[in-house]
């Protein structure tokens, strides 16, 4: 191989690399930022909203009321919530991860409120909510189905 060959090969790689290690970052940004937050932690929340939206709950309420209905349904989303929040969580970082750098999300995990970055966050909030609903409707669709399910079969409906 010709020197200037390797000394381009070498660049290369060297872009590639670093152009890696800075999507890590950002995500690892982005995860953080989701973490110390807390900002998926409303996902039980928005299932039961949804569920609340169906036919299938009207049936819980005819047979358990409403108070026990809503009981019932928060418990197995409760219990299913492990299967879904990391995945939630992941969606929810990538969708940060298009609205911010890794600076921004870097400050709003360690100064969250502080930030200077905090009024972007508020700001960019209708376009990640899009992002959401894309990346994370089935993620939802499938916890309420499966909660609703559970909670038709233990009440015998």
């Amino acid at each position: 191989m010709t020197k200037p060959l390797c000394v381009t090969l070498a660049f290369t790689l060297l872009l590639a690399l670093s152009n890696a290690a800075f999507a890590e970052t950002a995500n690892e940004a982005a995860r953080s930022f989701i973490t110390q937050s807390h900002a998926g932690d409303d996902l039980a929340a928005i299932a039961l909203s949804a569920a609340k939206r169906t036919q299938t709950y009207g049936m819980l309420v005819a047979k358990l009321g409403d108070a026990g209905a809503n009981t019932a349904l928060s418990s197995e989303i409760n219990t299913l919530l492990p299967q879904y929040q990391t995945k939630w969580d992941q969606n929810l970082a990538a969708a940060y991860e298009k609205s911010f750098s890794s600076e921004e999300l870097s400050s709003l995990a360690s100064k969250g409120r502080d930030s200077k970055y905090a009024g972007k966050v508020i700001q960019r909030q209708s376009e990640i909510g899009k992002e959401m609903q894309s990346s994370s409707g089935p993620i939802l669709i499938s916890l309420v189905t499966e909660a609703l399910e559970a909670c038709l079969a233990k009440n015998g409906l």
